[in-house]
Parts: structure tokens; C-alpha cells; sequence
């Protein structure tokens, strides 16, 4: 018999809330994880990605804070403004706020508050000041609650329950220093929470020392569960890679794809020059404007944009169902962003494919991938890495007649 979220311990409310929001059962990362979370135990759990992680830390944090007889702040830190948009919107789906209401699947009411940069920081902070001392959720990014932290904006006294996503990320160069210093304003003792599609041993061991007698979690999904994801490499120099990329989507303009660059400044050459080969492609990176972002994302989704051409930025936090393929454009530098890039695809049990181009000079970095990754990349021909001609694009291709 399948097991059911009334056996994880939640509450009756809570579980009416998931299964309105489409969650028949728990996913295996749920089952294990929503007892120990209600318990009020710390967690280190890895779970791929698409196996709901999410929701598997939102719904026993929010029985916890729905029953709290004081105040309490509920933080989840994260390290892309996109994850803090998509941890936002699974928290209100757990709450209940999406789909039919009824009476007996009345919306639970507890505020949530984004923060993170290129947003409105006025509005963000008022609705601090608004909720100081209330039961609240904040999902924020370090950069920006450390910036409330610092004008005295943003009080987290009360803050009993941490939850860390993507906490691999968030202990690498790039936000270490400000995650740390964050840590430094919680009370102790509190419950914390780190969850991670990946977690190297060196973060693993910087997490140990913030827990106490974790439950560790590593969750796979079941064979018959794993999207097929298509993986191979083409070997081309990279003066070749454009023009690549130009035929390939000239074979299939309408199918959903990321292609991963290394640097924002990449990203917006490579955009530029697809658009000018009449292909429906923007950049998504983080200079551009969040409203930039939340729109280009929201096009991507919808159809009316299929190619994006993105930094690491959409490889975490992005979960568009229908992306067909990705492409590395460059060989990532580490095993992690590998498995986080191509988890773009593949998701809800929908097939995908994964194509990296490598150069010359990349070899070193694709070998260290496959080894770190645990993968060994089938090596495709052009043509193998093409989709195949169809009758339509035959068409396509063949040149307009002239006018005598």
C-alpha cells in the first residue's frame, strides 16, 4: 500500500493543503524527512533534484509554526532570487492558498516575505517592520538580509528554525562569509534544517558543525522513477560552438532549451547573436533587473520565448516542466553545477536530453565532470548531436526563389 502524508505525522489541515496542491503521496525525501522535521530534530538531507525537497521542509516547518504558542520566525535561506520566488510559491501552495477552497481545506494565514536584491527594497523593508513580532516565513537570500540585518530592519530573535536550500551553494566562496555572519544573529539552540541535490564532503563537514545529532538523509529516486535524461559530449573548438548551436536550433526552433554559459557577458553575446538567426532567445543572468528576470522566465514558460541562454543563475530554482534539452555551452567547472545544470531537464517524469560541448582546452575539466558526477558522456558526431531534418525544416532550409 502507498504510503500517505497522514502517516508522516502532519496534521489533517496540512495534508488536505498538499493533496489540493497535487501531492497524492510523499515522495521518498518527504516520507523520511517529515517525522524527524516534526520532532524538531536537524536534518542534512540530499535528494536529487525534482523529488520535492520543498515541500518536504515547508510542511512540517509550517505545522511547527502553526501550533507555536509564541511568535516564532521561520527563515529559509537560499541563494538565487529564483529560489526564493519558487520556495515562496510551494509555501503558499502548502498553505493552501492555490486551487478550490473548501471549508475543510480553509488556507492557513501566516505572512511570507521574499528578500533579495534588484527588487523593491522599500516595500521589502515595510513589510518587515510590518511583521516584526509576529509568526512569519522569510525566504531570503544572504545578500539582502544581511543588508536589513545591518539597519536593524529585520529582527530575528525569534528565529527557532532554519532551513538552508541549496546550503551547498550556499557555503561556497560566493556567499560563505555572509551565510556565516547571518548564523551569527540566530539564537540558539534552534532547529536547523540544510537540504541539497548535491554536498560535497568539505560542505558537509563545514553543515556538521552547525547541527546537533543530525537525522542525515540521502534519498535517490527509484530507477523506475528517473527521468531519462539523454547524455552525451560533442568535441568542437570553441569558434565552432556558435555556429553549432545556430544549426542545431534551425532543426528545432520550437523546442524548449537552456543553453548554459559560463559569464553574464556570454550570455548576452551568445542571445544576441541566435536572435539575429530569428530564434525566440533572451539572457537570464543577474545583471539584469529582477522584473527582467521574472519576466523573461515567465515568457520561457508560457512558450513565447524557447531558448534561454542562461548563467549558473537558472540552474538552481528554475523548474520549468517541459525543458527538452540542455546545453553546456562551456564544461562546467564542477561536478555539482554539472548535476544542477542538466536537472533543468528531465523533470516530472518527463523525458530529456543533455548535450556539453567541449573544447580542446575543456578535456581536463569534462573528465573531472564525469568522474565527480559519476558519468561517463556518450561521444556524439555532429550530426549525432543534431536533431534529426524533419520534412518541415527541410523546407526551411532550402533557399528563397528570386525574383526576374
Amino acid at each position: 500500500m502507498s504510503a500517505s502524508f497522514k502517516e508522516t505525522g502532519l496534521s489533517p489541515a496540512l495534508c488536505a493543503h498538499a493533496q489540493q496542491a497535487g501531492m497524492v503521496q510523499p515522495t521518498p525525501i518527504q516520507l523520511a524527512a517529515i517525522p524527524p522535521a516534526l520532532e524538531g530534530r536537524d536534518i542534512l538531507a540530499i535528494a536529487p533534484t525534482g523529488t520535492g525537497k520543498t515541500a518536504a521542509y515547508a510542511l512540517p516547518m509550517l505545522h511547527r509554526l502553526l501550533k507555536a504558542r509564541k511568535p516564532r520566525t521561520l527563515l529559509v535561506m537560499v541563494p538565487t532570487r529564483e529560489l526564493v520566488l519558487q520556495t515562496a510559491k510551494v509555501f503558499r501552495a502548502c498553505m493552501g492558498e492555490s486551487g478550490k477552497k473548501t471549508a475543510s481545506t480553509k488556507p492557513a494565514s501566516l505572512p511570507i516575505i521574499c528578500l533579495f536584491g534588484g527588487a523593491d527594497r522599500d516595500e521589502q523593508s515595510d513589510e518587515l517592520l510590518q511583521t516584526n513580532g509576529m509568526t512569519r516565513i522569510l525566504i531570503a537570500t544572504p545578500g539582502r538580509l544581511l543588508d536589513f540585518i545591518g539597519t536593524g530592519t529585520c529582527d530575528l530573535s525569534d528565529c527557532f528554525q532554519l532551513v538552508m536550500d541549496e546550503s551547498d551553494r550556499l557555503f561556497t566562496h560566493e556567499f560563505e562569509e555572509e551565510t556565516r555572519t547571518i548564523l551569527n544573529y540566530l539564537p540558539t539552540p534552534r532547529q536547523t534544517l540544510a537540504f541539497s541535490a548535491t554536498m560535497p564532503p568539505a560542505c558537509k563537514t563545514m553543515l556538521a558543525a552547525l547541527v546537533y545529532k543530525p537525522v542525515e538523509l540521502s534519498v535517490e529516486k527509484p530507477p523506475e522513477e528517473r527521468p531519462a535524461i539523454r547524455q552525451g559530449v560533442l568535441f568542437l573548438e570553441d569558434e565552432q560552438k556558435t555556429a553549432f548551436l545556430k544549426t542545431f536550433f534551425g532543426r528545432s526552433p520550437k523546442t524548449r532549451s537552456i543553453v548554459f554559459v559560463r559569464t553574464k557577458a556570454e550570455a548576452d553575446v551568445l542571445a544576441a547573436t541566435l536572435k539575429k538567426a530569428r530564434l525566440a532567445v533572451a539572457p537570464l543572468h543577474g545583471d539584469l533587473t529582477q522584473d527582467k528576470r521574472t519576466s523573461t522566465v515567465a515568457s520561457f514558460g508560457s512558450g513565447r520565448l524557447f531558448v534561454l541562454v542562461a548563467t549558473d543563475v537558472a540552474a538552481r530554482g528554475l523548474d520549468i516542466a517541459s525543458v527538452a534539452q540542455v546545453i553546456n555551452y562551456d564544461v562546467p567547472e564542477l561536478p555539482e553545477t554539472y548535476l544542477h545544470r542538466i536537472g533543468r531537464t528531465g523533470r516530472a517524469g518527463q523525458k530529456g536530453s543533455a548535450l556539453t560541448l567541449c573544447s580542446g582546452a575543456e578535456r581536463k575539466l569534462l573528465r573531472q565532470v564525469e568522474v565527480g558526477a559519476h558519468v561517463k558522456l556518450r561521444v556524439l558526431s555532429t550530426e549525432q548531436a543534431l536533431p534529426p531534418v524533419t520534412a518541415q525544416t527541410a523546407r526551411q532550409g532550402k533557399p528563397r526563389p528570386t525574383r526576374t
